[in-house]
């Protein structure tokens, strides 16, 4: 086999390699801002549930009874601590899909980033190799 023909072999290499590595990256993208939006919409209902307190019904109403009347039971379920732990549950899932997100994205970037060189490096040796007029 020829030079060139070994050369274009291996920039057609390089070149699914880079389509391949590009793709890896999208989806790595796509799961990053999944878990990005996973991680805002926790936060987002940590902070609704830590402002709506006193509205009627809410945990904290049935863990905190109404003192004033005679028969609340006082001592109801641990409703706040188990709304509580599930929160934090949730909020540690998601930070950690986060995290492995980005870990994702990144390799898929570090690959991309090797595919892209392998690609140039093929592309320039076939251009020397015509510029100094070898085998076709």
């Amino acid at each position: 086999m020829s030079t060139r023909a070994e050369l274009e072999a291996a920039l057609a290499r390089a070149e699914a390699y880079w389509k391949n590595a590009k793709d890896i990256l999208d989806q790595a993208q796509a799961g990053r801002a999944r878990a990005n939006a996973d991680w805002d919409k926790v936060v987002a209902n940590r902070r609704k549930s830590d402002a709506d307190r006193r509205k009627p019904s809410a945990v904290w109403d049935r863990a905190f009874a109404d003192r004033r009347n005679s028969g609340a039971e006082r001592r109801g379920p641990d409703a706040g601590l188990a709304a509580l732990t599930k929160a934090v549950s949730e909020r540690h899932e998601s930070y950690t899909d986060r995290s492995r997100a980005e870990d994702d994205w990144s390799a898929a970037e570090v690959r991309l980033h090797s595919a892209i060189a392998a690609r140039d490096k093929a592309i320039a040796a076939l251009a020397a190799l015509d510029r100094s007029g070898g085998k076709r």
